[in-house]
């Protein structure tokens, strides 16, 4: 038992902690990264040109503890790119991203670990998902910058959200069943903060941003091996993140064109057709229909709330 732990142990990770502007919530994120039983880490920060306290705080740990490795960009580079930035810098061979306002159970990256190095043909493990409000951790949601949406609105976009997060299923078999499968459960895509190996994922990388382009990476990184769900760990994520800002901001910092811009999910459909080829993508024709007529929902609505604030 012994020798196996220190086998644990001995594997490196990388963690890149993407943030913009993040005071209220980066301490707890970096305080649950510290306390972690998994301590054989580098973290690595991208400060996106915050404006509030949050490089001040960054650097603060920083002089508190040699596993940290903080970066703030000279200008905002938009989210995608951050946090390619940091995937790039990463040099071991298993990688995790935490959100600024999300924050890990003590043993979240030791059990997703021991999953990864249990099974080599497992390419990503991710524990349960937790949602929390602003309430739950003490802060003022007046602090909070989202969407200026009437309160029915914004509680019906919350409660589904919460809904959404828990897409964290295992997905093995045939890459053509893997794909359908993660097409069905995918919402917001808490996956994308499990435990993943980093030579793959980095193979897996888009350089133009587009809304789902998440969703694309982790299509490719199906393609490497399959992807487990640890239930024995959770990741505790805010329910008032940056998806959760309307499909008009979505839209703006997914560097969208003017027709990306009226049909949001067309450069992700668009995507899927050229790296599929036209027999998958016409297989998974009923999810990509739903999801472009939930994106151009979403987008009526976000202009009429404008309009209306307007009058």
């Amino acid at each position: 038992m012994s020798s196996s732990l220190d086998s644990l142990s001995s594997n490196k990770i990388s963690i890149g902690l993407p943030v913009y502007n993040g005071e209220l919530f980066i301490k707890k994120s970096i305080d649950s990264i510290l306390s972690q039983s998994h301590s054989n880490f580098e973290l690595i920060i991208s400060d996106n040109a915050s404006t509030d306290k949050t490089s001040q705080i960054c650097q603060e740990y920083v002089k508190r503890d040699n596993r940290i490795i903080y970066f703030k960009q000279p200008r905002n580079i938009g989210p995608h790119r951050n946090y390619f930035f940091l995937l790039n810098k990463a040099n071991h061979g298993y990688f995790i991203y935490v959100a600024a306002d999300d924050f890990l159970d003590s043993n979240y990256i030791e059990e997703n670990l021991k999953i990864l190095i249990s099974d080599p043909n497992i390419v990503s493990s991710v524990g349960k998902v937790m949602p929390y409000g602003a309430n739950e951790i003490q802060i003022n949601p007046i602090l909070i910058d989202t969407a200026k949406y009437p309160k029915f609105i914004k509680n019906y976009i919350k409660s589904n959200r919460r809904k959404k997060m828990l897409d964290t299923e295992s997905i093995t078999g045939t890459y053509e069943n893997k794909v359908r499968h993660f097409l069905k459960i995918t919402k917001s895509l808490r996956r994308w903060y499990g435990l993943h190996r980093t030579e793959q994922l980095k193979k897996c990388i888009i350089d133009k941003p587009f809304i789902n382009i998440e969703v694309s990476i982790f299509l490719n990184l199906l393609k490497f091996g399959d992807f487990f769900e640890c239930k024995d760990t959770a990741l505790h994520e805010f329910d008032e993140g940056i998806s959760s800002r309307g499909i008009l901001n979505t839209i703006k910092i997914s560097e969208h064109n003017f027709f990306g811009t009226i049909f949001p999910f067309y450069p992700f459909t668009k995507w899927c057709f050229d790296n599929f080829g036209y027999k998958l993508f016409l297989k998974n024709f009923d999810i990509f229909f739903l999801m472009s007529c939930s994106g151009t929902f979403g987008l009526f609505v976000d202009l009429f709330l404008k309009f209306k604030s307007k009058l």
